[in-house]
């Protein structure tokens, strides 16, 4: 479906990594750029590992980079930065999770960015948002959970905040920006341009409060965790069978 796409990559960790194998399990050419001496920090996350002693791979980077190729450049050198620029100059898509500004500090702010391009989409995922007061803020996946109410109403009860057992926060920014870049794809059919996609792991888990949420912007009650069980629909929960 999306063939004919190319899809600079990047991003690191797995809010940025997941949105960009989507768009590669789509079809998308995905070329994701790691800086050298190590790569990808989640290259090295585990147990476990697989393949050959001298070049382990983590499955937890396999779990995020499918269906990608991967080089190596240092965007803080001038022979890196000439090279983003000529991958810039014939993608359609950049993807980046830095922290807000790091990208205009390597000398690619997003107008620079389409005055080599006019036509990329860029999809920027922060912890926190972009402009506001905590933009500034490196974004973890058990923070966003925590800040943004959701581990309030996970577990057995009210007095136990529960995480919820993968990176939902990572999940979810990730699967909101590589549905926002699909739109904006679409878009630039017609107009021929490129935009920039947002999305953050706060707006992310807030996002998707559904019933809980409107548990308390309309009817006022503050939700709490009840274990298997449902607040609104009965029988529901685990039973002996």
């Amino acid at each position: 479906m999306l063939n004919d796409i190319v899809v600079v990559d990047l991003t690191r960790a797995l809010a940025g990594p997941h949105a960009a194998m989507m768009l590669a399990d789509l079809g998308a050419r995905v070329i994701k750029v790691e800086s050298p001496g190590g790569g990808d920090e989640s290259r090295s996350w585990g147990p476990p590992f697989v393949g050959p002693d001298d070049e382990p791979v983590s499955t937890y980077f396999m779990s995020c980079n499918r269906n990608k190729e991967s080089v190596t450049a240092d965007l803080k050198s001038e022979e890196g930065k000439d090279f983003l620029t000529r991958l810039v100059a014939r993608a359609d898509v950049l993807m980046e999770n830095f922290r807000p500004g790091v990208l205009d500090r390597l000398g690619f702010p997003v107008e620079r960015l389409h005055e080599i391009n006019p036509g990329l989409v860029i999809l920027s995922i922060t912890g926190f948002g972009h402009d506001g007061p905590e933009g500034g803020r490196a974004g973890y996946d058990q923070i966003a959970q925590g800040e943004a109410g959701l581990m309030s109403i996970t577990g057995p009860g009210p007095d136990d905040p529960t995480r919820v057992g993968v990176p939902i926060a990572d999940l979810l920014s990730g699967m909101y920006g590589a549905y926002g870049v699909v739109a904006a794809l679409h878009e630039r059919t017609r107009t021929g341009r490129g935009r920039v996609v947002r999305s953050s792991l706060l707006a992310s888990i807030v996002g998707v409060h559904a019933f809980q949420g409107t548990r308390w912007t309309v009817a006022h009650e503050v939700p709490h965790a009840i274990g298997n069980h449902h607040p609104s629909i009965a029988p529901y929960g685990l039973f002996q069978t």
